[in-house]
């Protein structure tokens, strides 16, 4: 059986990363095992990164108010969605086959192999992703299963207008030459895993590590929904190992909190907010898992008729000698063979009908993330309009003129007009009459 490699969007604690807190999942005997690459402060990281960018755009500004004082602030109250750094956690194979200890309580083979693999990964990680600084890299052999918590700002660059230099993941992805997003099942960050994991994947094909791979043949099942359904709840039971264990240490980042005064109420929301993003996607990949346990549950039911019939036909065969050291050979009858080549038949174009379904579902996902993308656009230039016309006092000219009053409303409004004038101008006649000033 292969292994799975997998790559966990992290939450970034870097106290965590970096062991300045230890959870109760650290094996704190284990500690002297970890391997510590980087550790940059985030604040070092952005002076380093956009110091000069930003000098260089406040000298242009006249204006004070204009300036960008500080960047990574900046960055952290963005309302765009932007993040001041992002993190990806790398594991090969699960606690099952890659767990660290071994029955003699040493390092295990499978994961000093993993080890290896993991540290050469991260030395070339800056090369390999120019855009992606990296400033903090640690490599944890202390609890289940060897991982690495890379944790990276990305860098772009050719900006025309503010500064030339920034913080954006796309265009940073994009200047490394993944290809751009299609939709929101299609993204850059998608493209640079699968690029990434198939750099990962070499490096274990040459230490002659099997690693498996959706669609692949796995163990002796031949049912191409089998293969995938199983390769992809065993990625989402390696996701969920990583993301329990990240569960615990925010919990207990969050008690330890709790129990000191000095802490701020700030401190405290954002690791009660980690900790409920944490629970968001672990929530996330059990549905999923769920989805796949169920689909593996129906083809092996669907399975059992044919198997009890393979069964039957196998039992009827007879073995015939090898002749001239050719293969040994079965004998079967002619209505046995017709009826295990419908089957096969049978199966061959299931797995075609199957992978035109998933084509045309593909398809039709790109359309609807496209016009929904399209519909957000537009409905927010309607909002701005309306504001607009609003403000300038001609909304109810432009409705009318979008949707014009038929004639009997129209009537119905001049009369109700009339009636108004003709009750305020008799009351002003009746108060003239009186001698009251109108």
């Amino acid at each position: 059986m292969g292994k799975t490699i997998s790559f966990v969007k992290g939450k970034g604690s870097l106290s965590h990363n970096n062991r300045d807190f230890v959870a109760e999942n650290v094996d704190q005997d284990r500690m002297d095992w970890n391997v510590y690459y980087i550790q940059q402060s985030l604040r070092e990281a952005y002076d380093q990164l956009f110091g000069s960018a930003v000098a260089e755009y406040n000298s242009k500004q006249k204006r004070k108010d204009r300036w960008v004082s500080d960047y990574l602030t900046d960055i952290k109250n963005s309302g765009n969605n932007e993040k001041p750094f992002y993190e990806v956690v790398v594991q090969i194979g699960r606690k099952e086959d890659t767990g660290v200890l071994g029955m003699d309580g040493k390092l295990s083979i499978d994961a000093e192999a993993a080890k290896m693999i993991l540290d050469e990964y991260a030395r070339t990680f800056q090369e390999r992703n120019p855009n992606l600084y990296l400033f903090n890299a640690v490599l944890h052999m202390d609890e289940a299963t060897p991982h690495l918590h890379l944790d990276y700002i990305p860098v772009a660059h050719g900006y025309k207008t503010k500064m030339h230099t920034r913080n954006s993941l796309t265009k940073a992805l994009q200047e490394m030459g993944i290809e751009p997003a299609t939709s929101k099942l299609d993204t850059e960050t998608m493209h640079w895993q699968a690029r990434e994991r198939e750099y990962l994947m070499g490096m274990c094909r040459e230490r002659d590590i099997e690693i498996d791979i959706l669609g692949e043949k796995r163990d002796n099942y031949t049912i191409p929904e089998y293969k995938a359904a199983r390769q992809a709840a065993d990625e989402l039971t390696a996701e969920l190992e990583i993301l329990n264990a990240e569960k615990q240490e925010a919990e207990a980042v969050i008690a330890s909190m709790n129990s000191v005064a000095e802490n701020s109420r700030e401190e405290i929301a954002e690791s009660k907010q980690h900790l409920a993003e944490i629970n968001a996607d672990i929530a996330e990949r059990e549905k999923r898992y769920a989805v796949y346990e169920k689909k593996i549950d129906k083809v092996i039911a669907a399975g059992k008729p044919v198997k009890k019939e393979l069964d039957s036909i196998r039992s009827k065969t007879k073995s015939l000698p090898a002749l001239l050291g050719g293969e040994p050979s079965i004998k079967i009858s002619e209505k046995d063979f017709e009826r295990v080549m419908e089957m096969a038949q049978a199966s061959g174009t299931l797995e075609k009908l199957n992978e035109a379904y998933d084509k045309d579902m593909d398809t039709m996902q790109r359309k609807i993330d496209k016009l929904t993308v399209q519909v957000s656009t537009l409905k927010e230039k309607i909002s701005k309009a309306e504001t607009f016309l609003k403000v300038k006092g001609l909304l109810e000219e432009f409705l009318d003129y979008l949707k014009p009053k038929s004639i009997s409303r129209s009537l119905s409004e001049k009369k109700k007009e009339v009636e108004e004038y003709d009750k305020t101008h008799v009351k002003k006649v009746v108060k003239k009459d009186r001698g009251i000033a109108v």
